[in-house]
C-alpha cells in the first residue's frame, strides 16, 4: 500500500472577526487615500518654508530661542 493522503484543509469560513478586520483595514485604506491631499478648501502657501536655524551652540551664553535670534541679528 502507499502512502496515506494528506487530509485536505477545511475552507475558511468568514466570521465575525474576519469581516470586521477586512472592514478596519478598508477604513484605514480610505483614510490614507483621504489625507493624501489637504481638503479642498484649504489654501495651500505657494511660499517656500522657512529653513530651520542651527541648535544653540554648547559654548553659547543664549538660553532662548528668542534671544539667539535678537544674537543673530546684531
Amino acid at each position: 500500500m502507499g502512502k496515506p493522503r494528506a487530509r485536505r484543509r477545511a475552507p475558511k469560513i468568514e466570521t465575525r472577526r474576519m469581516r470586521a478586520i477586512i472592514a478596519c483595514a478598508a477604513h484605514l485604506r480610505d483614510l490614507r487615500r483621504a489625507h493624501r491631499r489637504p481638503p479642498p478648501d484649504v489654501e495651500i502657501a505657494s511660499g517656500a518654508a522657512p529653513l530651520r536655524l542651527a541648535p544653540t551652540p554648547p559654548h553659547s551664553y543664549c538660553t532662548s530661542p528668542a534671544q539667539l535670534c535678537a544674537d543673530l541679528t546684531k
